[in-house]
Order: C-alpha cells, then sequence, then structure tokens
C-alpha cells in the first residue's frame, strides 16, 4: 500500500507540474490572488505561493485539468489530486513527518474510494462528479488525520465535508471540472 501510494504521489506532482500552465489554471491564479490571505504554500509548478486553501484549490486543478492523474478504475474517482494537494499544503505550515503525510493520504483514498464504492455506478449516472464528490471526503479526512483531529473532530469535519460536496458530470469539458476537483480539495481542508 505504501509502495503504491508513494506512486500515486510521484504521478501528483507530474500531471500537476504539466497542468500548472495551462490557460484555465492561469485564469485560476489570476483570480484567486485577488482573494490570496497569506503565502503559506507553493503552487506547484509556479512562482506564486498562495495561502493553504487556494494552494489546495489550484494545484488539485493542476493535477486533474488534463485528465491524466491516477484513476480508480471501479469508480472512475481521479482519487489522488483532491486529497494530496490540501495535505501539501498544510504539510507547509507545520512539522509533518513523511510517514505521518503518508498515511493520512493512504486513509484519505481509502475513505474517497470506499464512499465512490458504495455509491456507484447510480451516483455518476445520475450527472454528479464523483472526484468531486468524494474527492472532498477524502480530503477532510486526510487533512483531520495530519491535524491529528480526534475521533469527534474527524465525524465533524466529514459532516462539514457533506455539506461542501459539489461537482457534476456535465461540467466535464470545461473549467468548471477543474474548479470541482479543486473545491473538493479547499473545502476537505476546510472542513478539518
Amino acid at each position: 500500500v505504501r509502495h503504491e501510494a508513494k506512486r500515486a504521489l510521484v504521478n501528483y506532482f507530474a500531471v500537476c507540474t504539466a497542468g500548472a500552465g495551462d490557460p484555465d489554471v492561469d485564469k485560476a491564479v489570476t483570480v484567486f490572488a485577488r482573494f490570496n490571505a497569506a503565502n503559506q504554500a507553493s503552487v506547484i509548478g509556479r512562482t506564486q505561493r498562495m495561502d493553504m486553501l487556494n494552494a489546495a484549490s489550484l494545484n488539485a486543478m493542476s493535477a486533474n485539468v488534463y485528465d491524466y492523474d491516477d484513476t480508480h478504475i471501479p469508480t472512475i474517482i481521479h482519487p489522488t489530486a483532491p486529497v494530496a494537494a490540501p495535505l501539501f499544503a498544510l504539510a507547509e505550515t507545520q512539522q509533518v513527518t513523511g510517514e505521518q503525510l503518508l498515511l493520512a493520504f493512504i486513509l484519505g483514498v481509502e475513505v474517497e474510494c470506499r464512499l465512490g464504492m458504495a455509491i456507484s455506478p447510480g451516483h455518476y449516472q445520475r450527472g454528479w462528479h464523483i472526484t468531486s464528490t468524494c474527492g472532498v471526503f477524502g480530503a477532510a479526512v486526510a487533512a483531520a488525520k495530519l491535524l491529528g483531529l480526534d475521533s469527534l473532530r474527524v465525524g465533524w469535519a466529514l459532516g462539514n465535508a457533506s455539506a461542501q460536496s459539489s461537482g457534476l458530470v456535465e461540467t466535464l469539458g470545461s473549467m468548471s471540472k477543474s474548479i470541482g476537483v479543486g473545491n473538493a480539495a479547499r473545502n476537505g481542508l476546510l472542513s478539518a
């Protein structure tokens, strides 16, 4: 599991770096810069730094914009982008070991994909973009683990994530699809 998680993270940085210069990501960076609260976290593949929430969103968008990021075949979720992005943004603001980050990542992806398995394929067939709708839960669990939240607060984080789960299949092929994946990362971190 650790080996596959490391492979997924290598892939994440590759696709994120490739997507960082996409015109839609350029537009998002310009808009997000107007709302930036701090320069806490890296925007991968770019010189800009943003606050944790904006960096998480932009990095998830960059990783998923070309759809070459990893795919959980049974659900068609792209699990790494919405989970890894908030973890790395959060890790830039507090001391974290590689082992802690890897465990949080694995737990987040596990929750995201198990939830996807529970609602597939009907969820996607009804028009919901499963990477975005399930990704927020994976991001919330991963961030909660890295923050050291107890089980009660993890439950609260999941409740918060449920209020922010969104994404539509109708947006595939447009910038809005990337916004949905970015929102999953951002809202999961915010939820925790």
